[in-house]
């Protein structure tokens, strides 16, 4: 007999939640057919039964889904209590957990049923013995810090606010995924144990098919011409913009370089030039002064005075052609240089180098080298 009674009070006490449950949706059924919340709550009712019932026999994956609905439709502590649970059971510790702390932030009202006691006395021990065993999960971002980040983990969306802070997660393996505007996807996959910390580190490196809006980054040309569809040079950033043709800067620098090529070789010639006639007029000389005591002349040493002075002038301007060859090829070597980096990366020095004018000038003996911007 006593085993009997203890039977059926172990049976009572298993089944009065859900009597429960009845009682506290039992006013929507008289009014189910008036007011459509009751109707609501009506439906509630019978999800929150059945989904009791399979939460008690140890199925919570099917009790799931008739809970959360139930919840949905009408709140109840007791029943987001068992949803909270079943989430613990089935390895969604941080969700489940939530949901508990959710119930114990709700007052009890000052006769609270033994049903809702309970439910309240288990929600507050399953959030302390779950703790220990979530795990934390902490984000950081590098690369460029203009971004504007949207951060996914598992598929999901959370705030990017949560970067660089600890994040409860399940136990288990995550990923990770990182987006911005202008900038390559980035991925991480992190698997974290029963209560483990982990930190990952996540790069976001710039697309360089980036565009602005819905058209490519476009660097206007100086030269309004230049500005026509067709082969364009590249941008700053390293998308196709418009701008001159690709083939205009390249002539331009190379018959820039062969000018400075052939400007040195005018340079060595002359300077060949400057160095014969002058190591010959220097030995005109010196024969002159051993025959000319006191550097004066006769008439007989006339012709060969005015050829040492005429292979002198010569000389002197061979210096002088030399010079200005290797001057002007230096800087036109130079210049031809400067148009073939601007050209691919700023279009100011392409302008500075395009407005570059060498100048140079060759007299009876003399030489002028200059330029023009």
């Amino acid at each position: 007999m006593i085993s009997r009674r203890n039977s059926r009070s172990r049976v009572a006490l298993a089944a009065w939640p859900i009597a429960l449950i009845l009682n506290a949706f039992s006013p929507a059924v008289a009014l189910a057919d008036e007011d459509p919340s009751a109707a609501e709550t009506a439906a509630a009712r019978g999800l929150a039964v059945d989904g009791l019932k399979l939460a008690k026999a140890g199925q919570c994956r099917e009790a799931v889904d008739k809970l959360e609905r139930a919840e949905k439709l009408h709140h109840s502590a007791i029943v987001l209590a068992r949803l909270g649970e079943c989430y613990i059971g089935l390895g969604r510790l941080v969700q489940g957990s939530e949901s508990l702390r959710k119930v114990l932030r709700e007052p009890l009202p000052p006769d609270p049923s033994p049903a809702l006691q309970q439910a309240y006395e288990r929600a507050q021990t399953l959030v302390q013995e779950t703790k220990a065993s979530i795990a934390g999960l902490t984000i950081t971002l590098m690369g460029a810090k203009d971004a504007t980040p949207s951060l996914l983990i598992d598929g999901g969306e959370v705030p990017a606010t949560v970067l660089g802070v600890e994040l409860p997660v399940d136990p288990g393996e995550h990923t990770v995924e990182v987006r911005a505007p202008g900038f390559l996807k980035a991925t991480s996959r992190a698997k974290l144990g029963t209560g483990e910390k982990q930190t990952i580190s996540i790069e976001l490196k710039r697309d360089p098919n980036a565009t602005i809006g819905d058209k490519p980054a476009v660097v206007a040309s100086p030269n309004p011409a230049a500005n026509s569809v067709g082969p364009t040079a590249a941008t700053a950033d390293g998308s196709a913009g418009l701008g001159a043709p690709l083939n205009e800067p390249e002539k331009h620098t190379g018959s820039t370089r062969t000018w400075g090529y052939l400007s040195y070789g005018v340079g060595a010639v002359g300077l060949g030039v400057g160095l014969v006639f002058g190591r010959a007029a220097m030995q005109d000389k010196t024969q002159l002064d051993s025959d000319c005591p006191g550097k004066v002349c006769g008439s007989d040493q006339a012709d060969r005075l005015d050829s040492a002075k005429t292979k002198g002038l010569v000389s002197t301007i061979g210096f002088g052609v030399g010079a200005a060859g290797i001057v002007l090829g230096t800087v036109l070597v130079l210049s031809s240089s400067g148009d073939s980096s601007a050209s691919g990366s700023n279009p100011s020095r392409t302008k500075t180098a395009a407005s570059f004018r060498p100048r140079a000038a060759i007299g009876f003996g003399s030489a002028y080298v200059g330029a023009d911007f």
